[in-house]
């Protein structure tokens, strides 16, 4: 693939606000079609696709390329902090590390500048063009604590990695949420 455009770093580009406003996840055989347009997910089919809350400012995902052999290697881990140790927590947790491959949509705050009503910019993790469903996430880890004083952080850190072969592309399908706030939600 050769180099086809150059970049331009506009004045609102300026404001490059970061962290995760927002995270679904699916399991990686949930996804039935796809159609991409430069670089974004304008179709990416799933009917059982869950939000996952977290704490506010606490979710963000890297990803990591490296070269060898004339092979491109993303190294994507998506990173967030689920508060309170509780038992529904803890099946959460549970369902997540038990899991046989994941996929995430991730909101995040930085928006497209348009005025007056600016679109923030979604990201798929655990799907690519090359790799398909087997660039999931898996889970890996889940580090847990209570604290031990009254004002320490009590909670579970949560963290998702995979493989795959292209950066995360961008998402502008249509999601629709399901009747109550933890069902299933879809996109098309």
């Amino acid at each position: 693939m050769a180099i086809t455009k150059g970049h331009q770093v506009l004045c609102c580009d300026r404001n490059r606000r970061g962290g995760l406003k927002n995270i679904w996840l699916m399991d990686k055989d949930s996804v039935s079609a796809t159609t991409v347009v430069d670089n974004v997910y304008t179709s990416f089919v799933s009917t059982a696709v869950y939000q996952f809350d977290f704490d506010r400012y606490t979710g963000q995902f890297n990803a990591n390329a490296s070269r060898e052999n004339g092979s491109t290697v993303v190294a994507v881990e998506l990173i967030f902090y689920i508060p309170k140790v509780t038992p529904a927590v803890n099946s959460t947790l549970d369902e997540l590390a038990s899991s046989c491959g994941l996929i995430a949509i991730c909101e995040s705050y930085a928006d497209d500048c348009v005025t007056p009503t600016a679109s923030t910019y979604k990201f798929v993790l655990g799907y690519d063009e090359i790799f398909e469903s087997q660039a999931y996430l898996d889970f890996t880890s889940g580090e847990e604590t209570t604290g031990a004083a009254l004002q320490d952080a009590n909670g579970a850190t949560v963290t998702l990695s995979g493989d795959a072969a292209m950066y995360p592309l961008g998402l502008s399908a249509v999601m629709t949420a399901g009747s109550t706030y933890t069902d299933a939600w879809s996109i098309a």
